[in-house]
């Protein structure tokens, strides 16, 4: 099926308690880039140097975007306001930018959302924002039953086994 048929954008969702959702979102950048495709990754919790930003930060074609206040802290941790107010303003960045790129990935958004920090109502105005012949890949935790329902594709990263919970610790190329 061709974006036209389609009528609206596609909208993938990488979701659940499982390791790979960035990882996963990563390749399908790579994928995009590939034939030339202009891309723009936008992080909303992560801001420490890892293996797949090192390379993704170099290739011509994709804009990375990052906040710079790291993981979300709880809801009752007196730093939870900045961090949201930051969320939204980096959300609002990325939405007026948007028509500029092909694909664009929102990585950890779901977490925001399902943490109040965005209304899902933005999200979903901003996926019925785009052009027909744009994508966006949402990836996090705890994807909202609004967002899997707009979702053309929604993947669910179990997590089975963990090294972490063998107290085996995280490992440059493989967790970051």
């Amino acid at each position: 099926m061709t974006s036209a048929k389609r009528g609206r954008a596609r909208v993938l969702v990488v979701t659940g308690e499982g390791k790979g959702k960035t990882t996963a979102a990563a390749g399908i950048l790579l994928r995009a880039l590939g034939p030339g495709q202009k891309a723009r990754l936008v992080r909303f919790a992560k801001t420490a140097p890892s293996g797949e930003m090192a390379i993704l930060s170099a290739l011509p074609n994709l804009t990375v975007v990052s906040g710079d206040k790291g993981m979300t802290p709880p809801p009752d941790d007196p730093r939870f306001p900045a961090h949201a107010a930051a969320a939204r303003e980096l959300f609002g960045r990325a939405s007026a930018a948007a028509g500029d790129f092909d694909l664009i990935v929102l990585d950890e958004i779901l977490g925001v959302v399902a943490r109040r920090m965005i209304a899902e109502g933005d999200v979903l105005a901003f996926l019925s924002a785009l052009r027909p012949e744009q994508a966006v890949i949402l990836t996090g935790r705890g994807a909202t039953p609004g967002i899997i329902d707009r979702a053309d594709t929604v993947s669910d990263i179990a997590s089975v086994k963990h090294a972490y919970d063998a107290g085996i610790a995280a490992e440059p190329g493989i967790e970051y």
